[in-house]
């Protein structure tokens, strides 16, 4: 439904992209004590302390990246932006944390100006958390971020959050398809219709 919807809003020139899902159990490297990410927070170095990195499980879905400790590591201290896309509108879908969160962090440190979506009295810390972290790396020619709280499972949702970023910034040259959700079943038969459906409806129909 997205990249549907997008392509009226976008140019010949422009790209979408497809994320990975997200889960509740997280699988990250870590940042070291010495680097901080947008000013957001400084992280622990503990393989160098010697100490075992701590289990990243949570038992509610969606998972939190504020509640994560260390911090997953998205980019590097010795990265140079070279300012690939200036002048570029993005929209990233699920891009609160996680991949989505990197994705928008190196896209503002690019030049892009950056709207993401996000999931309302769920994802709100880690959404304003994304927001500053943008606001900090973006180019002083981009506008400011706009986070738009939405459940893509659901197409009216995907048509308005088009809507709300075209009408903002004028048109979207970059979308980028990473909201997704997935549950943990120890069997086939566990999986009902109603929870297949919705994952189907985030991870698969909001794109199109």
């Amino acid at each position: 439904m997205l990249s549907r919807l997008c392509s009226y809003s976008i140019g010949a020139s422009s790209s979408a992209f497809f994320g990975g899902c997200r889960s509740a159990e997280f699988r990250n490297s870590f940042i070291p004590r010495s680097w901080d990410i947008g000013g957001v927070g400084l992280v622990r170095n503990m393989a160098s302390e010697g100490r075992q990195f701590p289990p990243q499980k949570q038992q509610a879905q969606p998972g939190k990246e504020h509640v994560m400790d260390p911090t997953p590591q998205f980019t590097s201290p010795d990265y140079r932006p070279a300012n690939k896309l200036q002048g570029k509108v993005a929209l990233v879908a699920g891009g609160d944390s996680g991949i989505g969160r990197a994705v928008c962090y190196c896209f503002a440190l690019e030049g892009a100006t950056v709207a993401f979506t996000y999931v309302k009295a769920q994802e709100d810390k880690d959404a304003n958390d994304t927001i500053e972290m943008i606001k900090k790396a973006k180019h002083d020619s981009a506008n400011n971020p706009l986070a738009i709280a939405a459940d893509l499972g659901f197409d009216e949702n995907c048509k308005r959050v088009v809507d709300e970023v075209a009408n903002a910034y004028g048109r979207i040259d970059i979308l980028v398809n990473n909201a997704a959700e997935q549950y943990k079943a120890s069997s086939i038969e566990d999986i009902d219709e109603e929870r297949l459906e919705r994952v189907f409806r985030t991870n698969i129909f909001s794109y199109f």
